[in-house]
């Protein structure tokens, strides 16, 4: 069995504690529709620009001298040679692999057989990479999902002038108005942007646990690493698809089964099988669910995978070398 299940004691525990969450600084506090900045308010925002944090690492680690190919036909034929005579044809789905060779305009399997390099391409896993907390979080701070245009006011209309954000910038959340149910939030000097935009971490922990552990949020689509209830890591992830086939569950989890590397596939014989090659830095805490590196896309802060909890390499392997056997993996949806 590749995970446990935490006790009926601490989940009892888990139930008793109720999570809030704060919506900008104090200094922030006087902020409305119709008072969109206040003097306190822009003193922070210029001493404070962006959120305390340090990038983390770009490191590939175990697949750092890995080529990935994914095939860009659904029946690749198979070869005994490079030209050679075909001997068998792969049904595809979505495969990724990492071939034992390449040589003119061929590669190897680890079966032995050979195909095209015309049947398939390169590709580069993200360079993409979450935060380091440099101490206590006194207001959230988030990631921009996509690159756009702020607004002056909230709700208001995007405008260059408003400042323009790019995917993966960390801001800091000094102040939230809502708008019709709508979130606005201050993330710059007159610079509002809409929830939809963002991937937030807020300062409480969703729940408490000793040592070292993991929130997952699935609203979010980010994950927080703490030490007892203090947050030390934060990074983007992509987890199951929300179509009640693929959804990650929620519950809390220890971790079980860690591999560097592992050879992941599923939905055989349907239209979503997928076959993984070398998956790097997974942590298994519910079945075949795991905390796990990809490589295969970039959508991180957005549903993409059939479960797991799909990471950057890079922050797989911060999380692989802080956590261990037993860890909790509190995955919820906010």
């Amino acid at each position: 069995m590749r995970y446990l299940v935490l006790s009926l004691v601490l989940f009892a525990s888990l139930l008793s504690f109720e999570p809030s969450q704060a919506q900008g600084h104090p200094s922030c506090a006087g902020i409305s529709r119709e008072t969109p900045m206040t003097p306190e308010c822009a003193a922070l925002i210029a001493a404070r620009p962006t959120p305390n944090v340090n990038r983390v690492p770009v490191d590939l680690g175990v697949v750092s001298d890995d080529r990935f190919l994914m095939f860009t036909r659904n029946d690749v034929p198979l070869y005994d040679a490079p030209g050679g005579q075909q001997i068998d044809t792969l049904v595809t789905g979505y495969t990724y692999v990492t071939p034992v060779r390449i040589s003119n305009g061929w590669a190897q399997l680890a079966t032995g057989t050979w195909f095209s390099l015309e049947d398939a391409r390169l590709v580069s896993p993200s360079t993409a990479s979450g935060v380091l907390i440099n101490g206590p979080l006194d207001m959230p701070f988030a990631w921009v999902l996509w690159e756009h245009d702020a607004t002056s006011t909230p709700a208001g209309l995007p405008d260059r002038e408003s400042g323009r954000y790019h995917r993966y910038q960390v801001v800091n959340i000094y102040a939230t108005v809502n708008i019709n149910g709508w979130d606005w939030h201050l993330i710059g000097p007159n610079h509002w942007t809409n929830q939809k935009n963002l991937s937030i971490v807020y300062p409480p922990a969703p729940a408490s646990f000793d040592g070292r552990w993991v929130g997952v949020n699935l609203y979010e689509q980010n994950l927080v690493a703490y030490e007892n209830n203090v947050p030390v890591m934060a990074a983007l992830v992509s987890s199951g698809l929300k179509n009640g086939r693929w959804d990650t569950p929620t519950g809390a989890f220890q971790v079980g089964v860690r591999l560097e590397a592992d050879r992941m596939s599923g939905a055989e014989r349907q239209p979503d099988y997928y076959s993984l090659d070398q998956v790097p830095y997974a942590q298994y805490f519910n079945g075949l669910i795991s905390l796990h590196g990809t490589y295969w896309h970039d959508s991180f802060g957005y549903p993409q995978s059939h479960g797991c909890v799909n990471l950057s390499v890079s922050d797989a392997k911060w999380l692989f070398e802080y956590l261990a056997e037993g860890s909790v993996v509190y995955v919820y949806d906010s």
